[in-house]
């Protein structure tokens, strides 16, 4: 696998021609792409772009292609499209839900990336907050990633699996292919074959493509293909199963709907009479088999194409195509083999196809094409000087020979499909543009014409593919007995003969290639072999090309066993007298005829069994051995023939012209010598055949149906456990021979530094195809008696060394470095060649103690051309000084480009520098002397930078004062952009975070100006001469290089190199603060799970870092962890940063490392051992940390440049440095300048180091990575370093990066009233009622959850509490999130912090008895952003979510005052419930509240019970005023009635009284009123008399009381 790190780039003028930048790799035709970064002067990426190499290694010749390009105004790069693949991890966050659907609902999200399903923590309402991440790792190439789904579920938990979907949202992945599958019958699910087809190789867009995406393409066969279980590798992993002929078309039009239809049997005919078949022959030459599996049982390779060749199809005749049986050997070491010596087998297959000569041809074509030109590129792009001229003038004459040469006509094809139409016109319009400028050199120069060739190469790569790809791969199998265990695939282009020309043939027709067969994720054989495909018609040249004499013969066993002591063919126990080798029933010799055509060639011979010869003589040419012939005396006295015809010299009977094998038992061993105890024995009959007469073709592909079938068992599933390796050794295999390594115990990094060397070894075939291709070395890496943990292989011609990265099953296991070292150097020197001059350093005398050189600066005088093209390169040779004078070279390197060190004299008066090379810039650079004057030019705009800062500072600061003092945390957020986060002030003080590694940071040059790292690789080879050199050690050193007087009279300018520090190493302290990783990657056993991360620094032999110091269940942990080490640089420079997941047993998992070179940051005149800060502060968190003032620091930094000291004046407010001078009102104004009380002289000194582009206080993001899984990110670090040497005295005291702890709050939540509450149930009376009460609880602390009692018989929405919710919880204030402490599940070892922001849910219920509750209304409150509320709830409205947007920007649209709880601690009034409904919310209730919010230490001064419940105070709650109906009903059932009735119906029922006593009135009336009448008529003069007595008695009445 090949991985490429893009860190940054570096753009001189930024322009306007695209928004963004990125950059583009390919490799092998593949192209990879980064992200889109916005245009400015210094991009960074930091990504990483992987190929994975498969089974091709890297070559000499391999090369990488990068490009810098602008991303088009259109989503389209400025030239052809790269692909955003990369093969690595993938995170999905999933931060927080915002107006869920549903009430009362528990929100889970469910991600699905790729086939993998993760799930978040249960939440609670329709706003939930997670913040949870999640992370998969793809090893997968870039067609398969892109079609990996990244699928979001939205459920509720509480609701049942039917109705919990709330909402489903996908990524869409990218769509480049379309997937054919034959199904067993009509419904079955059953899948035979699929097979893929590629829109990109079908389709094409841009001005150089002929045909549109919508045109018509149809493709006559594809082959399809079935995973066969148990195979994991890509390449080996599909079965042939037959082909589909297919027509593919798109139309730009509606469908329709019609989805499939029946094409008539007459079109099917009519389209197959146009495609003929042609015969064609596959032929294979076995060199050698080694790696193979041991056991007793036999085995041999197959050879198929399609169905042909196949031995399990019956479609097909049988054929020649499998080995002879044959039993491995053991090579002595480690592996078996196959002993074939010199007569190889050979496979032949005989095959039937369409002749697609012309796709072939074209197709070879192109691939020649590319390879020639793909030589090319990489030599130019290695060439300097007058080679590139040379090797471009071979390119474009080559390029043009190339695309002369004309591609076949497709006229000679019947019926050419428009698809081959639109590829050859493109393919022709591609190769003429290209022929066209080849033909004229390129106007710019040669220097231009390595991007145009590339961009050639690129364009021919994107053609040179087939995608109507008529005959299948051939396959290689590996059979063990009757089983299938092995299987390599070859391209059948890629072994395709045609008659046009060697350039139209395959690049391995014909050739000796070497084939691994892998199964199960193993190698399980290493195949040397030879391949031709081709017409049968052409084959008759083959034999001549095979190097060797062709024989074909008929082999036959002869099987006896041992009776009574006498040998014979009965009691053979099932096994017949004549068979194969594998025991197989067969004719007997004499009964075996030649087939049709052939004749048998001599009579049948014995085969000598050279396969059975002794395992030490298996590598031999020769083999000499004394046989005695003997001989008896005859009655006679004549001499015949003895008993035994032929002994050895120690009277043994010697294996003759009978040559029998014996054994012990049929299917054991067999071996050459009789031994006590064998009971069987065979030997083999040869008889030659050849044809009847010579035959036009290659005579091995006419035995097609002469040879008998066999039936093939199941695929074989062996499986290998995966195991850590602990007692590593390495095992090489080379042809049939193999050696191991030395095991060494107890290590999973092992350093064997062994040689093996291979004596005698026989390879067969010519000398220099052997030597253009050699045989391949596999070194395979075992853990002693367990499993294999890695593999590689890698050619060894010429020798080589570097890091091959080995692998196994699941991927990458590890690298395997086989290489040189500088290992035993004692006493090295430096050898500097240019120019044909030598300059030779003084010896290192104790490398151990001081690695520096005696003399640090050198002169070497040289004549050098003018021009840089023709300068040469300087090359570095380490010589070390051994015993006797020998002085072997242990290192080398060369330095090309010269013109970066290339700089200006000294003038005569001005003070010599340290002799850094002046680079290009737009400001200050500290490694020059003479610029200093530009300090003049920069100063106006530098003070009023830092004037307009200073003053927003000053109003940030008097705008937003806030409790508590400023920390470094508030630093932190500020300088992210987070202000919810960063509300203390910081006083102007600031904080660069960098979001690479300081070195990556480009305004500081990788802090390399004072001293280079150059790489010292392996004598024998330059470092550019092979691809990925592995570095034996490094040389730290500058050169300068600048031009003398040719005038001997005028004096030399002065030296550079003058000011140098002490070359003694210094003792220095180094204090490592890190601050919080993010991005880590889960546990490998857990995709969903957290790690519990933690520091271990290590500089030299010292680590610091405890286990037990973990932050637990997070992958974005926040350490703020300060650790202090002393070392010794250069001695110990090296500082190494390591996260580890902690687990209950060690060892501990590591998740990244990340390394420093503290010498670079120690001698950088960049100053980067201390970060400058903003602000000089004696006082307080910002206290001056290092070890020198700013005023002597500023000092020293004249110094060390050779420039005069500083002169300040008395006050401190100006100084004179550099010939200007600088006053501090320039640089500070306002009316925080009066206010600081630090020295003036300290703060201007302060000031004009920051002038100087120095480092500035920093934090830098550091990437981890992890030697099991090289090149991939394991996430990232933020931390810097401090270094203070010995010699300047103490420093100050560290920066407290503890990280903030939460404060204790309580929350005194009053529940008053509700009003205009939904009524959901209905009385006996059938009046709508609700028994009212309201829960709540913050979020994230459910289990706090608290209720007020019940409001009974609420009949108008109205309820009456004075109920007290009391909530405890930990907030951190400057963050203004709640800090929550809990275990996720009942087994968990340690609580989870979990940050959510501080929210109150309140929800009003309404009670039932006899069934779940009814949800009326939800109310959500957050703390820190509180609406105002209603003090009328007349007045009380829904909240607006957001802010609504004005279409009129005059027009002011009123928005909701908001408020913080935190900062205004009480709150009282109404607030609206809500309740979704059709995907709305309405009002459903309003919820009358008084919020107090107190610290710990004022909640214990006013204590409060919950409830109404003692103490019962701030205030005091009075029991609720509810009306007298207000009870249980099943409390005082006729009280229930009384109040139900009586007290609701009281008018009703004296109406209701009042009508009836009217009514009882009326009826006396009409009951009393007739007879009155009667009475009246029947006696009248009754009434008269009556009335009559009563007036006279009036009278005396009257008379009487007149009288006196």
């Amino acid at each position: 696998m090949l991985r490429l790190l893009v860190a940054s780039a570096h753009v001189p003028r930024p322009t306007s021609s695209g928004p963004g930048l990125h950059v583009s790799a390919r490799f092998r035709g593949v192209p990879r792409s980064t992200r889109v970064v916005p245009e400015e002067h210094s991009p960074i990426w930091n990504e990483t772009l992987v190929w994975p190499l498969g089974m091709c290694p890297l070559q000499p010749t391999a090369s990488l292609t990068l490009r810098l390009r602008h991303w088009g105004p259109a989503g389209t790069p400025g030239g052809p499209r790269g692909h955003h693949g990369f093969t690595g991890p993938v995170r999905v966050r999933i931060i927080k839900g915002h107006q869920l659907q549903g009430n009362d609902i528990k929100p889970v999200v469910i991600v699905l990336i790729g086939q993998h399903r993760f799930r978040t923590r249960i939440r609670v309402g329709n706003n939930p907050y997670y913040n949870e991440v999640f992370c998969q790792n793809f090893y997968l190439t870039l067609a398969q990633l892109v079609v990996e789904p990244i699928r979001i579920q939205v459920l509720d938990s509480r609701a049942t699996r039917a109705k919990a979907v709330i909402g489903i949202f996908q990524l869409p992945p990218i769509c480049d292919e379309i997937q054919l599958a034959i199904l067993s019958g009509s419904r079955s699910s059953k899948v035979l074959g699929t097979a893929v087809l590629h829109l990109s190789q079908i389709s094409s867009r841009g001005p150089l493509a002929s045909y549109p995406a919508s045109d018509p393409a149809s493709s006559p066969s594809t082959v399809l293909g079935r995973t066969l279980p148990g195979s994991s590798a890509p390449d080996t992993k599909v079965a042939y199963r037959g082909r589909v002929l297919l027509e593919l078309s798109t139309h730009m039009r509606t469908p329709d709907g019609c989805q499939q239809a029946t094409i008539a049997p007459e079109d099917v005919t009519r389209v197959q009479c146009h495609l003929p078949r042609h015969r064609f022959g596959l032929c294979g030459v076995f060199y050698s088999a080694t790696m193979v599996p041991a056991g007793p049982e036999l085995l041999r390779f197959e050879l198929s194409l399609g169905n042909y060749g196949d031995m399990g199809d019956v479609t097909c005749k049988p054929a020649a195509s499998v080995t002879p049986h044959g039993c491995p050997l053991f090579d002595g070491n480690r592996y078996h083999y196959l002993p074939w010596y010199g007569d190889k087998p050979v496979a032949a297959v005989t095959s039937s196809w369409e002749d697609a000569s012309h796709r072939w041809d074209a197709l070879n074509l192109l691939h020649a094409l590319c390879r020639r030109l793909e030589r090319n590129v990489a030599e130019l792009r290695g060439a300097r000087g007058d080679m590139v001229g040379d090797i471009g003038r071979r390119l474009l004459r080559q390029l043009a020979q190339d695309c002369g040469r004309a591609l076949p006509r497709l006229e000679a094809q019947p019926t050419p499909t428009p698809l081959d139409t639109h590829l050859r016109a493109t393919r022709l319009h591609v190769l003429r543009c290209m022929a066209a400028a080849a033909a004229v050199p390129p106007r710019a120069g040669w220097d231009t014409l390595l991007p145009v060739a590339e961009g050639w190469l690129g364009r021919v790569t994107a053609l040179a593919v087939e995608p109507q790809a008529g005959v299948p791969d051939v396959l290689l199998w590996l059979l063990r007995g009757e089983r299938r265990v092995a299987c390599a695939r070859v391209p059948a282009a890629d072994i395709m003969f045609s008659r046009s020309g060697p350039g139209a043939c395959g690049q391995l027709c014909g050739r000796i290639q070497t084939l691994f067969l892998v199964g199960s994720g193993d190698i399980c054989a290493q195949l040397r072999l030879r391949l031709w495909l081709g017409r049968v018609a052409d084959s008759k040249d083959l034999p001549r090309h095979l190097e060797g004499t062709l024989h074909v013969y008929v082999e036959m066993y002869e099987n006896q066993t041992k009776l009574l002591g006498k040998w014979g063919s009965r009691g053979l126990l099932g096994r017949p007298s004549f068979s194969d080798s594998a025991g197989k029933a067969g004719l007997p010799c004499h009964r075996i005829q030649p087939p049709k055509g052939w004749r048998w060639k001599g009579p049948w011979t014995v085969e000598p069994q050279r396969r059975l010869l002794l395992d030490t003589e298996t590598n031999m040419g020769e083999v000499l051995e004394d046989v005695y012939e003997n001989e008896s005396r005859q009655p006679s006295g004549e001499w015949g023939p003895a008993a035994v015809a032929s002994t050895d010299a120690h009277s043994t009977e010697a294996a003759g012209a009978e040559a029998w094998e014996y054994g012990s038992l049929w299917g054991r061993r067999f071996h050459l010598q009789p031994r006590t105890g064998d009971v069987c024995r065979r030997r083999c009959w040869h008889r030659g055949m050849v044809p009847t007469q010579p035959p036009p073709v290659a005579p091995l592909f006419l035995l097609e149906g002469s040879l008998g079938m066999e039936d093939l068992a199941e695929e074989d599933k062996p499986a290998v456990a995966e195991q850590q390796a602990q007692d590593p050794v390495a095992h090489v295999s080379f042809v049939h021979v193999s050696q191991s390594t030395q095991v060494l115990p107890g290590t999973r990094d092992p350093l064997w530094d062994q040689t093996l060397i291979f004596h005698r070894v026989l390879l067969y075939g010519d000398p220099r195809g052997v030597w253009d291709e050699p045989p391949t070395v596999v070194v395979e890496v075992f853990d002693q008696d367990k499993a294999m943990f890695g593999w590689m292989w890698g050619t060894g011609s010429p020798p080589g060394s570097g890091v091959t990265h080995c692998r196994d099953r699941g991927g990458p296991a590890g690298e395997l470095l086989a290489a040189f070292e500088l290992l035993g150097v004692r006493a090295p020197s430096l050898e500097v060649q240019c120019g044909g001059q030598t300059l030779r350093t003084p010896t290192i005398t104790d490398l151990a103690a001081n690695p520096n050189f005696p003399i640090n600066a050198f002169l070497l005088m040289l004549h050098l051309p003018a021009e840089e093209e023709y300068v040469p390169p300087i090359r570095l040779r380490v010589l070390d000084m051994r015993d006797f004078g020998y002085r072997p070279e242990v290192g080398q390197a060369c330095v090309r480009g010269l013109g970066q060190y290339c700089c200006q004299p000294h003038g005569k008066g001005q003070p010599p520098s340290s002799g850094t090379p002046q680079t290009s810039s737009g400001g200050l650079l500290p490694g020059s002397a003479a610029p200093w004057g530009r300090i003049a030019q920069l100063l106006p705009r530098i003070t009023a930078k830092i004037g307009a800062e200073g003053k927003a500072a000053e109003e940030k600061k008097e705008a937003d004062e806030d409790e508590g003092e400023e920390d470094w945390w508030s630093k932190f957020y500020t300088a992210m952009g987070d202000k919810t986060k960063s509300r203390q002030g910081t006083s102007g003080d600031r904080l660069k975070i960098y979001s690479c590694e300081l070195e990556a940071v480009p305004d500081f040059g990788g802090l390399q100006d004072f001293c280079q790292t150059f790489p010292l690789y392996q004598p024998g080879g330059h470092p550019e001469a092979r691809e990925d050199p592995v570095p034996v050690g490094e040389f730290k050193g500058l050169f300068c290089i600048y031009p003398l007087p040719e005038d001997p009279e005028v004096p030399p300018p002065p030296r550079h190199f003058q000011q140098l520090p002490p070359s003694q190493p210094q003792k220095c302290l180094v204090r490592v603060y890190i601050i919080r990783a993010f991005d880590l990657p889960p546990p490998r056993q857990e995709r969903a799970g957290k790690c519990d991360p933690y520091i271990r620094v290590s500089l030299g032999t010292k680590t610091l870092g405890q286990r037990d110091q973990y932050v637990p269940n997070t992958l974005e942990p926040v350490f703020g962890r300060l650790f202090e080490l002393t070392g010794t640089i250069p001695l110990e420079k090296d500082l190494r940063v390591t996260l580890l997941d902690y687990d209950l047993l060690p060892p501990d998992q590591e998740i990244g490392t990340t390394t420093i070179d503290l010498e670079n940051r120690l001698l950088s005149r960049f100053r980067a051992h201390c970060g400058l800060p903003t602000v000089y502060r004696t006082t307080g968190p910002g206290y001056w940390r290092d070890q020198l003032p700013p005023s002597q620091t500023l000092e020293h930094f004249a110094r060390t440049r050779g420039m005069p000291a500083p002169e300040f004046s008395a006050e401190g407010t100006t100084v004179t440095f550099g010939d200007h001078t600088f006053l501090l009102s320039q640089f500070e104004s306002g009316p925080s300048a009066s206010r600081q009380p630090e020295a003036p002289r300290e703060r201007l000194a302060l000031h004009v180091l920051h002038a100087c582009h120095l480092v500035p206080e920093h934090l830098e993001t550091r990437t981890l990575y992890n030697s099991t899984q090289p090149g991939l990110e394991q996430g990232k670090v933020q931390m810097w370093v401090d270094i203070f040497p010995a010699s300047l005295g103490p420093p100050g005291p560290p920066v407290d990066i503890t990280p903030r702890k939460p404060q204790r709050y309580e929350l005194r939540c009053v529940v008053w009233n509700t009003r205009d509450v939904d009524l959901k149930d209905i009385n006996l009376l059938g009046q709508r009622m609700s028994d009212i009460y309201v829960t709540g609880w913050l979020d994230g602390l459910e289990e706090q959850r608290q209720k007020t009692d019940v409001h009974y018989r609420s009949l108008q929405g109205d309820g009456s509490f004075n109920w007290r919710f009391v909530f405890p919880f930990e907030y951190l204030v400057a963050e203004q999130l709640c800090v929550l402490l809990r275990k996720e599940h009942f087994w968990s070892l340690d609580e989870t912090v979990l940050k959510v922001p501080p929210k109150l849910i309140l929800q009003v219920w309404d009670n039932d008895k006899f069934s779940a509750d009814d949800f009326l209304g939800v109310l959500e409150l957050e703390l820190t952003r509180l609406p105002q509320p209603a003090q009328r709830p007349q007045d009380c409205t829904p909240m607006a979510q957001e802010t609504p947007q004005s279409p009129w920007p005059w027009r002011r649209v009123q928005t909701p005052s908001w408020f913080s709880l935190f900062r205004q601690r009480r709150a009282r009034g109404w607030w609206p419930c809500t309740v979704q409904e059709g995907g709305k919310r309405r009002l459903s209730g309003k919820v009358e509240l008084s919020l107090e919010l107190l610290t710990a230490k004022e909640a214990e001064e006013r204590p409060v019970g919950k409830g109404r419940d003692d103490p019962n105070m701030y205030p005091t709650l009075p029991a609720p005023a509810r009306p007298e109906w207000s009870f249980l009903w099943l409390q005082a059932p006729l009280r229930s009635l009384r109040y139900s009735i009586c007290q609701q119906h009281r008018c009703r029922i004296s109406l209701t009284l009042a009508l009836l006593l009217l009514f009882a009135l009326l009826l006396t009336f009409v009951y009393a009123t007739p007879g009155y009448l009667a009475m009246k008529l029947v006696n009248p003069l009754q009434n008269l008399h009556l009335a009559g007595s009563e007036h006279q008695a009036a009278g005396h009445h009257a008379a009487s009381v007149a009288k006196p």
